[in-house]
Protein backbone atom coordinates (compact mmCIF):
# COMPACT_ATOMS: atom_id res chain seq x y z
CA UNK A 1 0.00 0.00 0.00
CA UNK A 2 2.85 2.30 0.80
CA UNK A 3 4.22 1.82 -2.75
CA UNK A 4 0.84 2.87 -4.25
CA UNK A 5 0.82 6.05 -2.14
CA UNK A 6 4.32 6.92 -3.36
CA UNK A 7 3.27 6.45 -7.01
CA UNK A 8 0.14 8.57 -6.49
CA UNK A 9 2.25 11.24 -4.77
CA UNK A 10 4.74 11.27 -7.67
CA UNK A 11 1.93 11.54 -10.24
CA UNK A 12 0.42 14.42 -8.22
CA UNK A 13 3.81 16.16 -8.03
CA UNK A 14 4.50 15.71 -11.77
CA UNK A 15 0.99 17.04 -12.59
CA UNK A 16 1.57 20.05 -10.36
CA UNK A 17 4.92 20.80 -12.05
CA UNK A 18 3.29 20.53 -15.51
CA UNK A 19 0.50 22.94 -14.49
CA UNK A 20 3.02 25.44 -13.09
CA UNK A 21 5.14 25.26 -16.26
CA UNK A 22 2.04 25.74 -18.47
CA UNK A 23 0.88 28.74 -16.43
CA UNK A 24 4.34 30.28 -16.51
CA UNK A 25 4.64 29.77 -20.27
CA UNK A 26 1.15 31.26 -20.82
CA UNK A 27 1.99 34.28 -18.66
CA UNK A 28 5.25 34.76 -20.54
CA UNK A 29 3.56 34.58 -23.95
CA UNK A 30 0.63 36.87 -23.12
CA UNK A 31 2.16 39.39 -20.75
CA UNK A 32 5.93 39.48 -20.84
CA UNK A 33 6.75 38.53 -24.41
CA UNK A 34 4.98 40.07 -27.38
CA UNK A 35 6.28 39.92 -30.90
CA UNK A 36 6.78 43.05 -32.95
CA UNK A 37 3.80 42.00 -35.11
CA UNK A 38 1.55 41.74 -32.07
CA UNK A 39 2.59 45.15 -30.77
CA UNK A 40 2.14 46.69 -34.23
CA UNK A 41 -1.39 45.24 -34.54
CA UNK A 42 -2.32 46.58 -31.11
CA UNK A 43 -0.96 50.03 -32.01
CA UNK A 44 -2.81 49.95 -35.36
CA UNK A 45 -6.09 49.07 -33.63
CA UNK A 46 -5.66 51.92 -31.13
CA UNK A 47 -4.75 54.33 -33.95
CA UNK A 48 -7.72 53.31 -36.12
CA UNK A 49 -10.14 53.81 -33.26
CA UNK A 50 -9.21 57.51 -33.26
CA UNK A 51 -10.87 58.01 -36.69
CA UNK A 52 -8.20 59.65 -38.82
CA UNK A 53 -9.40 61.88 -41.65
CA UNK A 54 -7.67 63.61 -44.52
CA UNK A 55 -8.62 65.25 -47.78
CA UNK A 56 -6.98 66.12 -51.07
CA UNK A 57 -6.92 69.91 -50.98
CA UNK A 58 -5.13 70.68 -54.24
CA UNK A 59 -3.76 69.04 -57.39
CA UNK A 60 -1.34 71.07 -59.54
CA UNK A 61 0.71 69.39 -62.27
CA UNK A 62 2.57 66.49 -60.56
CA UNK A 63 1.88 67.78 -57.03
CA UNK A 64 -0.96 66.55 -54.82
CA UNK A 65 -1.53 68.37 -51.53
CA UNK A 66 -3.20 66.43 -48.72
CA UNK A 67 -4.54 68.00 -45.52
CA UNK A 68 -4.93 66.10 -42.23
CA UNK A 69 -8.41 67.23 -41.19
CA UNK A 70 -8.42 65.64 -37.76
CA UNK A 71 -8.70 62.54 -35.65
CA UNK A 72 -5.04 61.66 -35.20
CA UNK A 73 -1.62 62.12 -36.72
CA UNK A 74 -1.03 60.17 -39.92
CA UNK A 75 1.92 58.05 -41.01
CA UNK A 76 2.21 59.10 -44.64
CA UNK A 77 4.70 56.34 -45.44
CA UNK A 78 1.63 54.04 -45.50
CA UNK A 79 -0.27 56.12 -48.08
CA UNK A 80 -1.07 54.68 -51.48
CA UNK A 81 -1.78 56.98 -54.43
CA UNK A 82 -3.79 55.71 -57.39
CA UNK A 83 -4.21 57.62 -60.65
CA UNK A 84 -7.11 56.18 -62.66
CA UNK A 85 -6.67 52.89 -60.79
CA UNK A 86 -2.87 52.61 -61.18
CA UNK A 87 -0.69 52.67 -58.07
CA UNK A 88 1.77 55.56 -58.46
CA UNK A 89 5.20 56.16 -56.96
CA UNK A 90 5.52 59.43 -55.02
CA UNK A 91 8.01 61.46 -53.02
CA UNK A 92 7.52 64.14 -50.38
CA UNK A 93 9.65 66.44 -48.25
CA UNK A 94 9.71 66.34 -44.47
CA UNK A 95 9.14 63.66 -41.87
CA UNK A 96 6.67 60.82 -42.22
CA UNK A 97 4.19 62.05 -39.60
CA UNK A 98 1.42 64.44 -40.65
CA UNK A 99 -0.05 66.15 -37.60
CA UNK A 100 -3.66 67.35 -37.37
CA UNK A 101 -4.10 70.53 -39.41
CA UNK A 102 -0.86 70.05 -41.35
CA UNK A 103 -0.61 69.38 -45.05
CA UNK A 104 1.93 67.56 -47.20
CA UNK A 105 2.57 67.76 -50.92
CA UNK A 106 3.25 64.50 -52.73
CA UNK A 107 5.16 64.72 -55.98
CA UNK A 108 4.32 62.05 -58.55
CA UNK A 109 6.90 60.84 -61.06
CA UNK A 110 4.70 62.02 -63.95
CA UNK A 111 1.87 64.51 -64.36
CA UNK A 112 -1.51 62.74 -64.30
CA UNK A 113 -3.51 63.13 -67.53
CA UNK A 114 -6.44 65.57 -67.49
CA UNK A 115 -9.69 64.04 -66.19
CA UNK A 116 -7.75 61.43 -64.18
CA UNK A 117 -9.27 60.20 -60.95
CA UNK A 118 -6.80 60.50 -58.09
CA UNK A 119 -7.49 58.29 -55.10
CA UNK A 120 -5.34 58.34 -51.98
CA UNK A 121 -5.66 55.61 -49.39
CA UNK A 122 -4.22 55.94 -45.90
CA UNK A 123 -4.30 53.81 -42.79
CA UNK A 124 -7.57 52.32 -41.51
CA UNK A 125 -9.21 52.29 -44.96
CA UNK A 126 -9.37 56.12 -44.87
CA UNK A 127 -9.06 58.00 -48.12
CA UNK A 128 -10.20 60.69 -50.52
CA UNK A 129 -10.89 60.96 -54.25
CA UNK A 130 -10.25 63.93 -56.52
CA UNK A 131 -11.07 64.11 -60.23
CA UNK A 132 -8.80 66.45 -62.21
CA UNK A 133 -10.69 68.92 -64.34
CA UNK A 134 -14.11 68.12 -62.90
CA UNK A 135 -16.41 70.82 -61.67
CA UNK A 136 -17.01 70.21 -57.99
CA UNK A 137 -20.31 71.35 -56.59
CA UNK A 138 -22.24 71.15 -53.37
CA UNK A 139 -24.05 67.83 -53.37
CA UNK A 140 -21.44 65.77 -55.27
CA UNK A 141 -20.49 63.99 -51.98
CA UNK A 142 -16.94 65.33 -52.28
CA UNK A 143 -16.00 67.90 -49.63
CA UNK A 144 -13.82 70.44 -51.40
CA UNK A 145 -11.90 72.92 -49.21
CA UNK A 146 -14.01 75.88 -50.38
CA UNK A 147 -17.22 74.02 -49.50
CA UNK A 148 -16.32 74.06 -45.81
CA UNK A 149 -16.46 77.86 -45.63
CA UNK A 150 -19.44 78.04 -48.01
CA UNK A 151 -21.41 75.83 -45.64
CA UNK A 152 -22.13 72.84 -47.86
CA UNK A 153 -23.80 70.52 -45.33
CA UNK A 154 -24.45 67.88 -48.02
CA UNK A 155 -20.72 67.30 -48.61
CA UNK A 156 -18.98 68.64 -45.50
CA UNK A 157 -19.38 68.59 -41.77
CA UNK A 158 -17.43 69.90 -38.79
CA UNK A 159 -15.60 66.58 -38.33
CA UNK A 160 -14.38 66.61 -41.94
CA UNK A 161 -13.44 70.31 -42.13
CA UNK A 162 -11.99 70.69 -38.63
CA UNK A 163 -8.24 71.11 -38.98
CA UNK A 164 -8.15 72.93 -42.31
CA UNK A 165 -6.83 76.10 -40.66
CA UNK A 166 -10.03 78.14 -41.05
CA UNK A 167 -12.79 78.70 -38.53
CA UNK A 168 -15.72 77.80 -40.79
CA UNK A 169 -18.75 79.11 -38.90
CA UNK A 170 -20.98 78.32 -41.92
CA UNK A 171 -20.80 74.63 -41.05
CA UNK A 172 -20.88 75.14 -37.29
CA UNK A 173 -17.21 75.35 -36.36
CA UNK A 174 -16.62 77.20 -33.10
CA UNK A 175 -14.37 76.94 -30.04
CA UNK A 176 -16.28 73.93 -28.69
CA UNK A 177 -16.73 71.99 -31.97
CA UNK A 178 -13.26 72.66 -33.46
CA UNK A 179 -10.72 74.23 -31.14
CA UNK A 180 -7.91 73.60 -33.68
CA UNK A 181 -9.45 76.08 -36.15
CA UNK A 182 -11.27 78.36 -33.70
CA UNK A 183 -8.97 79.09 -30.73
Amino acid sequence: MRGVNIIIGEIYLISLVIVIIALTFGFYQTTLYKTGDTLEKEEQARYCNQMSNFMISDVVSKNITVLNTGGTELNIDNFLIYVSGNNMFYTYAGDNILDIGESVTFELAIKPPDTSEIKIMGDCESGDIYVIGSVHFCGDLNCDPKECSEGCFLDCDVVYCCGNGYCDSAIGENTSSCLVDCP
